[in-house]
């Protein structure tokens, strides 16, 4: 195996192991589960990964965090709307990076936060009901995703400063 593929795999790991940890070391729980500060790793990631890696980390990175805190019942959801959540943010973020970078980068959190805690109401309602969505979970994943795309901007800036890169990239 070449030096590029090792390294891509080995990111891709400690992405995925990243978002986990910090998905279940910071928990604060709410009525029906938790809010955590995954989304600050998933949109680092993102950011200065791309949209593949925030894919995959977020969509494995949060359902491992699930799989091992009892939320069986979130894995599928998880893994599709946290992956999701990556991938836009990237998607975002690379398309407006040419512009005010703290701007950018909070533009993308919101659109992602926004996709994060909607994917969740709408599983939710399917599975417990309306009322339930709303008024236990909705404030908590809002919280959890606008107040993580804040939380990750400086962060991320300074990734940037470091001009990280995998092997390959260039």
């Amino acid at each position: 195996m070449n030096n590029q593929k090792t390294s891509k795999i080995t990111t891709m790991a400690m992405a995925i192991a990243l978002v986990t940890v910090c998905t279940m070391v910071i928990r604060i729980p709410s009525i029906n589960g938790y809010v955590n500060f995954g989304d600050i790793m998933i949109f680092i990631v993102a950011a200065v990964l791309g949209r593949k890696f925030g894919f995959v980390a977020g969509g494995f990175g949060s359902m491992l965090a699930d799989l091992i805190g009892g939320y069986f019942i979130y894995m599928p959801a998880t893994f599709i709307i946290k992956g999701l959540e990556g991938l836009i943010f990237a998607s975002v973020y690379e398309r407006l990076k040419n512009n005010n970078t703290v701007v950018s980068l909070l533009i993308a959190g919101l659109i992602a936060g926004t996709e994060m805690f909607l994917g969740y109401f709408i599983y939710n309602n399917i599975m417990f009901g309306y009322a339930d969505a709303i008024g236990s979970l909705i404030p908590g994943d809002i919280m959890q995703g606008y107040l993580s795309s804040i939380i990750a901007v400086p962060f991320i800036i300074a990734i940037k400063k470091t001009n990280f890169k995998l092997l390959n990239q260039e």
